[in-house]
């Protein structure tokens, strides 16, 4: 399988102003790497070619995710709550939401 390369990659200053995290807690190398992967990983699932606004924020919430997870090795919320713990959602529905028009259906 060929790795589609999407023809545009948010910039860096861009997403880290989207999702509000300083560089003093993660690195602009950190972020370089969440973003390439998180590019490698909607270019397995989605259409890239013609590049769409949608995926571009789909990006930003996928990163997003990936940097608050960072604080959460085990994927738990709220470990010390009276109930105990909640897992880290699998899924975000607003990425699926714009994700769906784009995504690979791949059958058998």
């Amino acid at each position: 399988m060929t790795d589609p390369t999407p023809p545009e990659t948010p910039a860096l200053d861009d997403v880290r102003a989207w999702i509000g995290v300083p560089e003093t807690a993660v690195s602009d190398e950190q972020l370089q790497t969440v973003i390439d992967a998180e590019m490698g990983a909607q270019a397995q699932v989605c259409r890239v070619d013609p590049w769409a606004a949608q995926l571009t924020q789909a990006i930003y919430r996928r990163v997003g995710r990936e940097v608050a997870a960072m604080a959460l090795p085990l994927g738990v919320i709220g470990s010390d709550a009276e109930f105990g713990g909640a897992n880290l959602p699998r899924f975000d529905a607003e990425i699926e939401r714009l994700e769906r028009p784009f995504r690979l259906v791949i059958l058998g």
